[in-house]
């Protein structure tokens, strides 16, 4: 018997792309749109599925499903999700329906609203923190008239 391996009945479940855990068996993996490096967008990017940020965002992003700003990436504008996971940099506000982690190589100057909120030691955060119970607006909602600063 090891403690460092595991049993020897089968192997290990594989990684997913990015160091995820793959999808568990018989459940198709969530769709996610990828942004690769070495591309820049401009304009909106809304939907319902997961979008990952290698490159650069000019614009809002605005998604039902899960935003993370990979430590390449750059998006220059507001970013809307049910999760935000920043690893590259934001200028522009934060908000989610669920939580906002900024990892140890992330940059966001901008506002931050989410029920939780992650800054890890490292991360760089210039803005306001609001963690009021409040859901973030669906892809397809208007934004709220006033923008930043609103109550």
């Amino acid at each position: 018997m090891s403690f460092f391996r595991r049993d020897e009945g089968g192997p290990a479940p594989a990684a997913g792309p990015a160091g995820r855990p793959a999808p568990a068996a018989g459940r198709p993996p969530a769709p996610v749109t990828r942004i690769a490096g070495g591309t820049r967008i401009e304009g909106e990017v809304l939907g319902a599925t997961e979008v990952e940020v290698e490159g650069e965002v000019a614009g809002r992003v605005r998604v039902d499903g899960r935003v993370v700003i990979a430590a390449g990436g750059r998006v220059e504008g507001h970013v809307t999700a049910r999760v935000v996971v920043v690893a590259g940099r934001v200028e522009g506000d934060v908000r989610a329906g669920e939580r906002v982690e900024v990892v140890a190589s992330g940059v966001v100057e901008g506002d931050i609203s989410a029920p939780r909120v992650v800054i890890a030691e490292g991360a760089f955060f210039k803005g306001k923190v609001d963690m009021g119970a409040g859901e973030a607006p669906a892809a397809g909602a208007a934004p709220s008239p006033a923008g930043r600063g609103t109550p």
